[in-house]
């Protein structure tokens, strides 16, 4: 997968979590009292790292004991980071692997996807279902992503918390775990830094 730089950053998941970090004062001042804490910026960007995947763990899960000031915050950044991790899927290669024209990707996301496909029997036979009645590749394609789209929206959409009884919630999850491993985290922290 190749992730090219974006508004100045390394790739557009590094982008996304320093603006949602910075969008809010109190949770710019935050992550700012948190880089603070080092003089060092690749701990200063580990602590940020941390921080961020407990609190959007926390809000996922609705920990009962989570800092709750933060909640409209991480569903907006959560949201953000599957709905790009779904545009950066290759979903031609998807439905090539799903076909069994394709035998790998690449793509960290399109296996995502493609593992989660295979591993949920009701989603397999949608999926199946589609592959079946859009023959063309493209068609499909196209039908495919923007139903993964409208189920994330749906699963985000007003809600203060993503349900986790639906079955897409542990494919969000996996894929916001995906986003995290893209992110160059000692460059979000060190824009937190005073200059």
């Amino acid at each position: 997968m190749e992730l090219s730089d974006y508004n100045g950053w390394e790739n557009k998941f590094t982008w996304l979590m320093h603006l949602h970090l910075s969008d809010e004062q109190v949770l710019a001042q935050e992550i700012a009292a948190l880089v603070a804490s080092t003089s060092r910026d690749r701990v200063a960007g580990r602590l940020v790292e941390t921080w961020v995947k407990a609190t959007v763990y926390n809000w996922l899960c609705v920990h009962p004991e989570r800092d709750t000031r933060f909640d409209v915050n991480m569903r907006l950044l959560a949201w953000d980071l599957v709905g790009s991790a779904l545009a950066y899927a290759d979903w031609d290669e998807l439905v090539k692997l799903l076909t069994g024209r394709m035998k790998k990707s690449k793509n960290l996301f399109t296996v995502t996807l493609f593992h989660f496909i295979l591993s949920d029997g009701r989603l397999l036979a949608f999926i199946q279902d589609l592959l079946q009645a859009f023959p063309h590749a493209y068609e499909c394609v196209d039908r495919m992503k923007d139903w993964f789209r409208e189920q994330v929206d749906v699963l985000f959409d007003g809600s203060e918390r993503v349900p986790q009884q639906t079955s897409l919630s542990a494919l969000v999850n996996e894929l916001i775990q995906n986003t995290y491993s893209v992110i160059a985290w000692i460059h979000v922290a060190r824009a937190f830094r005073p200059v």
